[in-house]
């Protein structure tokens, strides 16, 4: 009598699962309309520009040499038709140099990535730990890798994050997947 139950609410789960599973898969996709991205507000930039004030102006003589997206150590921005993707590496909380970037200490270990919006950009490099920006105050900039119908979204949204950064005093190096050496 109870396998008998069991088996009927099985099959009951089943049959709703199919019938959910088909259902949901019946819907042709919509496409979203393309929008800019929302700026920021004037107080959260100010507020953001007073923090990173704090982070040194930049040292070319550190950033210009890197080329390799995997070596870049400050922040590195990949820009969306939709959103923004922050890298960044969180400093070592080891201070001893024994084994730094070593096996016990990998750097890869402290990559965070983060999807925020370009709204909240300001914010969230002004809550960045100051041993993010080795090289000082500049960010890494490149398009995202989105179909070829997005590439004029992904520009517009390129400006705009541009000009976030130029307002917060953040130095752009603009990096195109194109030309880097990878």
């Amino acid at each position: 009598m109870l396998s008998s139950i069991r088996t009927r609410s099985l099959v009951c789960t089943l049959v709703l699962c199919c019938t959910v599973g088909i259902a949901g898969c019946s819907r042709t996709p919509t496409t979203a309309p393309s929008q800019t991205f929302p700026l920021p507000s004037a107080a959260a930039e100010s507020n953001a520009r007073v923090d990173l004030n704090t982070i040194p102006a930049p040292r070319k003589s550190l950033y210009m040499p890197v080329r390799a997206e995997a070596d870049w150590q400050n922040p590195f921005l990949s820009v969306e038709s939709g959103m923004l993707l922050l890298r960044i590496y969180l400093p070592d909380g080891n201070p001893s140099p024994t084994d730094a970037g070593g096996m016990t200490r990998p750097v890869k270990a402290r990559k965070q990535e983060l999807t925020i919006r370009l709204s909240d950009l300001p914010r969230a490099l002004a809550a960045l730990p100051d041993g993010c920006w080795p090289y000082g105050r500049v960010v890494a900039v490149a398009e995202g890798f989105d179909s070829a119908k997005d590439r004029p979204q992904i520009r517009r949204n390129m400006e705009q994050t541009y000009k976030v950064l130029n307002d917060l005093g953040v130095v752009v190096d603009e990096w195109n997947p194109n030309s880097a050496v990878q």
